[in-house]
C-alpha cells in the first residue's frame, strides 16, 4: 500500500498541469452581440427559441444543443430565450426552468434570478418558468412571429416551433420562416471562435502526437486510445470532440469503428480518428500511422491518392465556393485515382460548437466558415484504410490550413513516428 502511495504522488509530482490559453468561456458581450444580429434579422417580429439539449448518464450530464448555446452560452435545460424587437425595454428574455432544491442536492445549486445574473448573460430579462406570459404582452404589440427553429421532417414539430406557431393563430399575427437564419449565422466564425478552436487543435495535436510515439505491434487500439485521451486532458482539452476512432488493419477500414479491441500487427496501418474539445469548440482530425514505421508499397500508394484529393480539394477553396462543389473535386480526383468506388463519404463538414456543425452547403461559403476535409479509401477486401482528415478556415484570398502542425505528406508521417519513438 504505502509503494502504491508514492507512486500515486510521484505520478501526481510529475503532470504538469496546463495553463488554458484562452480561458473557455466567451464573455456575454459575445452572446450579446449575435442575439443582436439576429434581432435584426427578424425584422420586427417576435423570436422564440427553445434548448433542445440532451442528458445522458447516471448523472444526468446535460449538453446544450449548439443553437441554443450560441445565442447564450446556457448549458441547462428547460430555458427559453424571447425576442420581442417591438417592447419598450425587455426586448431580450431569457426563461430558465424553475428551481428545485430538493433537485438541487442531487446536481448543485443554480442562482437566484438577480441583476448580476442578467449581468452575466447579458439580457434585458431573466425570469423563470414559462414564457407564455411574456409573449401574450408580445402578441399584442407585433405583427409577425419569425420561426427560427431548425426545420424538421419529423411528425410533429418542435415545441418552440409550435408555440410561436399557435402565438400566431391566436394573435393572427403573420408567420414569416427563417429556419435557416442560426446556421447561416454560425457559418462564419468570428475571432473569438476562432481562437478556442485553435486551442483544441493544438491540443489535439499533442494527443496525435501520443499515438505516433505509441502504436506500436503488441499493444492494442484501447491502449492507444487511452494515451492519446490523456495526452488530450494533460494539454487542457476540456472535452473529447467525440468518441475516439481507433481502428486498425481491417478495422481501419470502417469509417466509425468504435470497438477498439484490436491488437495491432506489424505491417498494420492505423486509422485514428480523435480529437479535443475546448470551451465546447471542437477540433478534427484523423491520421494513418503505419505501425511498423513504414507504408508498403500498396499502402504507399492508396495514401499518395488520398493526400492528392485533399490537395485537389484544397486547390479548388475560394470564398463563394459551395461545398458541393468541393465534394464534386473530391469525387473527380479520387475517381482519377481509381478508388472512387472506396471513397464512401463526404469530403468535409462544417466544424464549431459541434463537431459536425451548422452550414449551408449548397450555398457559397463565406469568410470564416471552417470545415474539414478529409477524403479517405477503405479497401475491407486488402485489410486496410486510409483517412487523413484536416481542417481549413476559408480566408479573403483562399484558405488557411488549421491542422498545418499535423504532418500530411507520407514521408513526412514516416519521419513524424521514427522521430516520435526515439
Amino acid at each position: 500500500m504505502i509503494g502504491m502511495l508514492v507512486m500515486a504522488a510521484g505520478v501526481a509530482g510529475g503532470f504538469q498541469h496546463p495553463t488554458p490559453t484562452p480561458n473557455p468561456d466567451l464573455p456575454a458581450a459575445v452572446y450579446r452581440e449575435r442575439r443582436e444580429r439576429v434581432m435584426k434579422a427578424l425584422d420586427g417580429c417576435i423570436g422564440l427559441i427553445a434548448a433542445q439539449g440532451e442528458v445522458s448518464g447516471i448523472t444526468e450530464d446535460f449538453r446544450q444543443d449548439a443553437d441554443f448555446y450560441w445565442l447564450t452560452g446556457i448549458n441547462e435545460p428547460g430555458a427559453y430565450l424571447v425576442f420581442a424587437p417591438k417592447a419598450p425595454f425587455n426586448k431580450v428574455t431569457l426563461f430558465l426552468k424553475a428551481r428545485d432544491p430538493e433537485e438541487e442536492r442531487w446536481t448543485g445549486p443554480r442562482e437566484p434570478i438577480s441583476p448580476d445574473l442578467i449581468d452575466k448573460y447579458g439580457v434585458d430579462k431573466v425570469r423563470r418558468g414559462s414564457p407564455e406570459r411574456t409573449l401574450e404582452g408580445a402578441g399584442a404589440n407585433h405583427e409577425c412571429v419569425a420561426i427560427i427553429a431548425p426545420p424538421t421532417l419529423e411528425k410533429d414539430d418542435r415545441g418552440d416551433a409550435e408555440l410561436a406557431a399557435r402565438v400566431a393563430q391566436r394573435f393572427g399575427l403573420r408567420v414569416v420562416y427563417k429556419r435557416s437564419l442560426l446556421a447561416e449565422m454560425r457559418e462564419a466564425h468570428g475571432p473569438e471562435e476562432i481562437e478556442r478552436m485553435e486551442r483544441a487543435v493544438a491540443v489535439t495535436r499533442a494527443g496525435h502526437e501520443a499515438v505516433a510515439k505509441g502504436s506500436v505491434a503488441g499493444v492494442s487500439e484501447r491502449d492507444v486510445q487511452t494515451q492519446l485521451e490523456y495526452a488530450f486532458f494533460a494539454a487542457g482539452a476540456t472535452g473529447l470532440s467525440y468518441p475516439s476512432i481507433v481502428g486498425s488493419g481491417p478495422d481501419g477500414a470502417v469509417l466509425h469503428w468504435d470497438k477498439n479491441s484490436r491488437v495491432l500487427k506489424e505491417g498494420d496501418l492505423l486509422v485514428v480518428d480523435a480529437a479535443a474539445e475546448y470551451g465546447r469548440y471542437a477540433a478534427d482530425v484523423t491520421r494513418t500511422y503505419p505501425v511498423s514505421g513504414h507504408f508498403s508499397p500498396e499502402q504507399a500508394k492508396v495514401y499518395r491518392a488520398v493526400y492528392q484529393a485533399q490537395e485537389d480539394i484544397m486547390a479548388a477553396i475560394h470564398p463563394g465556393v459551395s461545398m458541393a462543389e468541393l465534394q464534386h473535386a473530391a469525387e473527380e480526383s479520387l475517381r482519377r485515382a481509381g478508388y472512387l468506388k472506396d471513397f464512401i463519404h463526404g469530403f468535409g463538414h462544417f466544424v464549431g460548437l459541434d463537431v459536425h456543425d451548422a452550414g449551408l452547403y449548397e450555398k457559397p461559403l463565406p469568410v470564416g466558415a471552417i470545415f474539414t476535409v478529409e477524403p479517405g479509401i477503405y479497401l475491407p477486401d486488402r485489410g486496410f484504410g486510409v483517412r487523413i482528415e484536416d481542417e481549413v478556415i476559408v480566408t479573403a484570398t483562399g484558405y488557411r490550413l488549421l491542422t498545418s502542425a499535423f504532418p500530411r505528406k507520407l514521408e513526412d508521417v514516416e519521419a513524424w513516428v521514427a522521430k516520435a519513438r526515439h
